[in-house]
């Protein structure tokens, strides 16, 4: 790691080996690290975890006291994905979403957070192979669903907040609930830093998410 470079704020665990010049992402801001070599990583470094789609819940599972004390000491820990194995005290639950068109994938904001500030969710519900720019209207007609989120958490915490819903119910699809001095947030679906789109509210996404987990005040 280049001396002068920021030391990253964040990690993100996946479930690859990550060779020594592929660390860095998100312009030096973010640490990608193997979620095997968790136990040796000295999580005091960090003030923002964030945890792939396929990692290894099980394995977590056996991380929990260390996860939970770091965040209950005041850290931000993203995960995405479905949570099946929980890992943290208030964990939600995954559940399958049956779903047969666009309606019952439906997006809509519910409560607040810095994170998703401003971010029209029609521009997170649909996306396309096809090049260019597409109207909403268009993207309706050529579009594929489901990107975002296809499921939903039930088993949420008294103190969670739901921050977006999916379907008619408008289930939870995203959440964030307190953990100690700490939070806990929860996407379940496809990475979040993502869905940082050029030219819609969504631009700017992955700054927004980084910047949180950073500790800074949006």
């Amino acid at each position: 790691m280049n001396a002068t470079a920021p030391v990253p704020q964040v990690a993100e665990f996946v479930m690859r080996p990550v060779p020594p010049d592929g660390r860095l992402a998100q312009d030096g801001r973010l640490e990608k690290i193997d979620i095997y070599d968790l136990p040796a990583t000295d999580l005091g470094r960090y003030s923002g975890l964030i945890f792939g789609i396929s990692v290894d819940q099980r394995f977590l599972g056996g991380q929990r006291p260390s996860l939970e004390g770091w965040v209950k000491a005041g850290g931000r820990l993203l995960m995405n994905g479905h949570p099946v194995a929980p890992f943290l005290e208030g964990m939600p639950q995954w559940r399958k979403l049956h779903f047969h068109g666009v309606d019952d994938i439906w997006l809509t904001a519910l409560e607040p957070h810095p994170i998703w500030d401003g971010l029209d969710r029609r521009d997170i519900l649909l996306r396309t192979g096809v090049p260019g720019r597409h109207s909403f209207e268009e993207l309706l007609r050529i579009g594929v669903g489901g990107f975002y989120a296809r499921s939903y958490m039930v088993g949420l915490p008294d103190a969670a907040r739901s921050i977006t819903g999916i379907g008619p119910g408008k289930l939870p699809v995203d959440v964030s609930y307190p953990l100690g001095a700490g939070e806990v947030i929860v996407h379940a679906g496809n990475e979040l830093l993502g869905f940082d789109t050029p030219g819609t509210s969504a631009e700017g996404l992955a700054n927004r998410v980084m910047t949180y987990l950073e500790g800074g005040v949006l």
